[in-house]
């Protein structure tokens, strides 16, 4: 269900998610890019692993959050667009761990904006070519990448957009009732 134009819970529905992804996105860019990277390869790829197992936990939290939301497209983009970024960030952190720790793994050193830009070129499969992976570990990190962003992209939307398009049986006698489809 949508929220119809002249609705003002509806228009505050709206509000609120738009305010939550802007101060969700907010909070994880800021701590991209303010908190130290560790310099331990093995505890680097120990916590991106930690982080994509929460990325998982919080995608199922989200999808249960959409179907028992009042207006679930709109719950859906909101946790389509928090989780999308969180996993924009845990690849981003790792590549800049992987870069610190050796600076030759690309074609250059990573910085966390370089690092931030490997990550969307990856996800969105532009891949321009100015930054590659070289060495071994590099590689299987960014295939890592490319392998859980189809997964991301593939199944986490489907996910969502069901999750959305499922009737919820308290709303559906409300709404036959009130001419909203």
């Amino acid at each position: 269900m949508t929220a119809a134009p002249h609705d003002p819970a509806g228009h505050r529905q709206r509000l609120r998610a738009l305010v939550r992804v802007v101060a969700t996105t907010t909070a994880l860019l800021v701590l991209y890019a303010v908190r130290p990277v560790d310099r331990s390869g093995t505890v680097a790829a120990a916590l991106l692993l930690l982080g994509l197992v929460l990325l998982v936990v919080l995608l199922v939290w989200q999808v249960r959050a959409v179907t028992r939301a009042r207006y679930p497209v709109l719950r859906a983009v909101e946790a389509f667009v928090t989780t999308a970024v969180l996993f924009v960030v845990l690849f981003a952190t790792g590549y800049t761990a992987l870069s610190d720790l050796s600076p030759d793994a690309f074609s250059e050193p990573l910085d966390r904006v370089g690092a931030f830009y490997l990550t969307v070129t990856v996800l969105a499969t532009v891949g321009f070519g100015d930054i590659t992976p070289v060495s071994q570990a590099a590689r299987v990190a960014v295939t890592v990448q490319m392998v859980c962003g189809l997964a991301f992209v593939g199944l986490v939307g489907r996910q969502l957009l069901a999750a959305a398009g499922r009737p919820r049986p308290e709303f559906l006698d409300a709404d036959r009732g009130s001419g909203r489809t």
